[in-house]
This record gives C-alpha cells, sequence and structure tokens, in this order.
C-alpha cells in the first residue's frame, strides 16, 4: 500500500425533512491504495425540490508516516435523484467549497485544511433500495484520487489481497498454536469448522505475497499452497469468500467443502462473518492467477475457481444436493493450468440461463490448487491478485416503436433515425434497449435543444449495475414518410402505451371524426373513430 489514510465520516441531510440513517462498512482508496473499512453511518435528506443533501462531515486523511490531513466537511447539495424499478438512484458532480469540521471536534492536524483550497470537483452516484445504502463519492484534491465507497454490495471484500489478518489453530499432534494469515474476507483452513477440523487446521494454507500481476496499484497479493496431513494426505490449499469444513477423511467426500451460510453469527478473527452478500448481477469475474505445480500430475494437473451467486440461501462446494432451486448464477474454470510461473488474466463469464430470474443476495468463491479433492501434490502454488466482479454497460440493440435501429453497433454512439411523420410524436417510452449486462439500468430522456434542423434528439445512458461506468448514446429522429400502424387487431386492454393517428404520429389530443390506432401495454392495437 503506497498511502493509508482513515476516514471518520458522518454524512447528515440539511434540509428541514426528517433524514433516513443507513450505517454500513465504508471504504477509502487513495490514488489506488485501499485502507481498512471502517463502520461508518450515512445520513439521507430529502429537500423541498425531490433532490437530495448529502453532508460529509469532519473530513480527515492518514496520509502515512504520522502524517494526517483533516480536510473539513463537505457539503453536496441538490443531488438528481431517479427512480429505477425499486430502486432511487441519486447522482450529481459539482465543485463545492469546503468548510471547517465541527466546533466542538478537534482536527488531528490542528487546522481545517479544507477551506482553504478553494472549489473542489465532487463526484457522487448512489443508489437507495428497500432498507440499503449503496454510495460511490470521488473527490479531488490536486493529484490526490479519493473514493469512497460505502454500503459495497457489488463487490467483494478486499479481492485485492492488501488488507491480511491472523488466523490461529492448533496443531493437533504438538498442541502447540499455529498462525497462518488469511486475507481479510476470505478464509483458508485455519478457521475452518467441522469435526475433522483439527486435522487440517494445524498446517498454514495462505500466506502473504509481495509478487503482484502487471500493471497492478497493489503491493500484495495472496499465495495459496497444498499441504500434507498426517504426513501423506494431499490437503488442496484452498480460499474461499465461504467457510471450509472439514468433516470426512475421504477428500473427495462432500463433507469436505467450502459452504455459505448467511444466517451464521460467527465471525472470523478480524470481526467479519464467513459469508460475502452481493446485491448485483455480475456478467464476468476477473481474476489474475499465477500457478506452479510442485510435482506435476499429468492426471489432475488444474486449479480451480467457481463461484456461486444465490437467492441467500444456505450453499456448499462440492453440492451434497441439487441447489438448482436457490442459485442464481454460476461461473467456473476448472482448467487453470500451470504456466512456466507466469501470470495468467482469466474471465469467468456467468451463467444465468438455468435458474430463472432470482434476486441475488450473496455469492460463494472458492480457489483451490487443484480441480479435484486430494489432488495435486502437497507442494503446489497458486498466486491470486486483483479478482473483480465485471458488470457490462454497453447496448446491444435499439428499437423504435418495434423497428430497430439500422447499423446498430455498441461502439457507434450517435444515429440519426428516420421515422414517420415529422418524428416529434415518438417519447422516450417508445424505445426499447437491449443491454450486454445483466443487471445494466437504461434511461431515455428526449433532450432539451432539438438539432439544427427541428428534429427530436434522444440521449439513451446504459448505466452498468454497480454504478461504475455508464455508455451514452445520441439518436436524433428525423422527419420520413408516412408509416402506419403495421398490425390493427380490434381488441386490446390494459395500460394504453400511445394513441396514433392514420399517419402513424403519436398525439397527445384527438379531434372528433378523425380514425385513431390506440396501442396497449399488452402488444394489441384497436383501431377507433372519434365522435
Amino acid at each position: 500500500m503506497r498511502k493509508l489514510f482513515t476516514l471518520c465520516a458522518l454524512f447528515v441531510g440539511c434540509a428541514a425533512a426528517m433524514a433516513t440513517d443507513y450505517t454500513d462498512k465504508l471504504t477509502v482508496t487513495l490514488n489506488g491504495g485501499a485502507t481498512a473499512p471502517t463502520r461508518q453511518t450515512i445520513s439521507v435528506n430529502e429537500q423541498d425540490n425531490g433532490k437530495y443533501t448529502l453532508t460529509l462531515k469532519n473530513f480527515e486523511m492518514d496520509e502515512g508516516g504520522g502524517s494526517v490531513m483533516s480536510v473539513g466537511t463537505i457539503n453536496v447539495p441538490d443531488v438528481d435523484a431517479t427512480e429505477t424499478g425499486n430502486s432511487k438512484i441519486l447522482s450529481t458532480s459539482q465543485n463545492i467549497t469546503i468548510a471547517p469540521g465541527d466546533a466542538d471536534y478537534v482536527p488531528a492536524s490542528g487546522i481545517w485544511m479544507g477551506p482553504k483550497l478553494g472549489l473542489v470537483p465532487v463526484d457522487i452516484k448512489a443508489e437507495m433500495k428497500d432498507d440499503h445504502l449503496y454510495a460511490l463519492i470521488t473527490i479531488q484534491f490536486g493529484s490526490m484520487n479519493i473514493e469512497v465507497v460505502f454500503g459495497d454490495v457489488y463487490q467483494i471484500g478486499n479481492s485485492g489481497f492488501e488488507l491480511f489478518h491472523t488466523a490461529t489453530a492448533s496443531d493437533l499432534l504438538s498442541g502447540s498454536e499455529v498462525t497462518s494469515d488469511e486475507p481479510n474476507c476470505w478464509h483458508s483452513f485455519m478457521s475452518c469448522t467441522g469435526n475433522l477440523a483439527a486435522f487440517v487446521s494445524g498446517t498454514p494454507h495462505t500466506f502473504i505475497s509481495d509478487e503482484v500481476r502487471p500493471g497492478s496499484t497493489g503491493e500484495k497479493s495472496v499465495l495459496i499452497k497444498s499441504g500434507l496431513v498426517l504426513g501423506s494426505v494431499v490437503a488442496n490449499g484452498t480460499l474461499t469468500t465461504g467457510r471450509l469444513k472439514a468433516g470426512a477423511t475421504d477428500a473427495t467426500d462432500t463433507n469436505n467443502n467450502s459452504f455459505l451460510d448467511i444466517t451464521s453469527t460467527d465471525t472470523d478473527a478480524n470481526g467479519d462473518p464467513f459469508y460475502t452478500l452481493l446485491q448485483g448481477k455480475p456478467d464476468s469475474l476477473s481474476v489474475w492467477v499465477k500457478f506452479k505445480q510442485g510435482t506435476p500430475d499429468a492426471e489432475h494437473p488444474y486449479a480451480t475457481i467457481t463461484a456461486v451467486i444465490t437467492d441467500g440461501s444456505y450453499y456448499q462446494e462440492p453440492v451434497d444436493k441439487d441447489y438448482t432451486d436457490i442459485k442464481v448464477a454460476d461461473a467456473r474454470n476448472k482448467t487453470i493450468e500451470s504456466n512456466d510461473g507466469a501470470w495468467q488474466h482469466i474471465t469467468l463469464p456467468f451463467d444465468y440461463a438455468p435458474y430463472g430470474d432470482k434476486e441475488a443476495k450473496a455469492i460463494l468463491v472458492t480457489i483451490s490448487t487443484n480441480a479435484d479433492g486430494g489432488k495435486g501434490s502437497g507442494n503446489d502454488e497458486l498466486y491470486v491478485d486483483d479478482l473483480e466482479l465485471v458488470y457490462n454497460y454497453s447496448a446491444t440493440g435499439i428499437s423504435i416503436n418495434g423497428t430497430p435501429v439500422d447499423g446498430f453497433d455498441k461502439n457507434k454512439t450517435e444515429y440519426e433515425v428516420t421515422v414517420s411523420g415529422d418524428g416529434n410524436g415518438i417519447q422516450p417510452e417508445d424505445f426499447e434497449v437491449t443491454t450486454d449486462g445483466k443487471g445494466a439500468m437504461v434511461s431515455v430522456v428526449r433532450n432539451a435543444t432539438d438539432a439544427a434542423d427541428g428534429s427530436p434528439v434522444f440521449t439513451i445512458t446504459v448505466t452498468s449495475n454497480d454504478l461504475k461506468h455508464s455508455t451514452t448514446y445520441t439518436v436524433t429522429t428525423k422527419a420520413g414518410g408516412t408509416v402506419g400502424i403495421s398490425s390493427i387487431k380490434n381488441t386490446g386492454n390494459g395500460k394504453v402505451e400511445g394513441v396514433y393517428n392514420m399517419n402513424g404520429q403519436r398525439v397527445s389530443k384527438t379531434a372528433r371524426g378523425n380514425v385513431y390506432i390506440t396501442k396497449y401495454a399488452d402488444g394489441k392495437t384497436v383501431k377507433t373513430v372519434k365522435k
């Protein structure tokens, strides 16, 4: 870690309405270097105009070497809000002036530096869903890029493997205490459970490594090693976001597993639970690995990574029954080869198709030095660095009133489309946008300013499920010939999507004696005469 700093932050609203308080983990990175999470409270307050105000109070940064920068209080008013499904998305980008901290709060450095900085760029993206708040805040202080993540339910904690804690166990044979470095939010045999835990927890399997993947901004990775228990039995080196269980002498028995149980109140030596909650629907898992078998095993040559998203119910790997009804998606690679000690970048796509459309609530990731239980050698090594859940954010197609935009390419962001009439009858709800992101969000807005010839201009934004990335497309609807409704049926019911004249133009008012086509949400259309 190049720079560490400590954040003591409290967000509160400043409008008249009562604020809603959220308490969760808050993690800060400075120029790519992450700190250990702290537990903080964010209060969200709605303004009278429907926008929101956020305030970061008594903001201080530990820059390392005992140096602390006391920044001050950051007020961010007029944060826009939009409804998306059952979520409310908050967003703003603006320059603000930082105020001093509370009068009764003594800054560590003795003086609040924020008021001396002038205008400071701040970007906020947040999601309020049910009783949970997820927020991304980016702040620029000169050359320092500060990123704050609150209530992260879209990534696995410490997936850069920069932070470790000491796990302890007793060696069954010697009775002495044995220690191992386990990455925060991840677990191995030192913290395993099961009636045979004492036989396997005395051998360390995870280690801090200073070997990092090419281009990494971090300084550490995790090294996973296999080992021998009882002198000759191979124990695969295994790391999981859940908890390991040693429950059988046969390495292939499903009583030896990694499992996810969000009802458990047990915590590890760092105070973290033995599970990872997940609210998003990632499209793939990206990870860097470096694998080497100590003694090559031609019949069992592969390391493995699996990731399973569930609806929050209990789940284990390897499975002891059919878990299809509780699975949301899975991603697997059981053929990670030894590559002469070189780093490999691996992408595992998630498969949602077999499991329906359930809500994601938790994820179990398991990484092992061998794809087969008890195989390989007792000195295999697997380095792992910078694991990330990837959320896509590109459109794969745009249609207007059921007609696809010709020549669409996700990398082309500007289009002119000829529509019936003068184009002014087209509304945002007439657009249908497909995306490459399972949980990607789409917004369509008619711009306040038309094109030079008066043609309407629409902005389509595809935002990744985790709010971190977006792609924007611009569509100008040009005047064209007369195009009528292609399919007229004499029945229709449900919500009305739009009313059109015989030129195919959408209208907001109807005149007596004219013929109109009413289009319903269920796809049916009705031809009527205004009386």
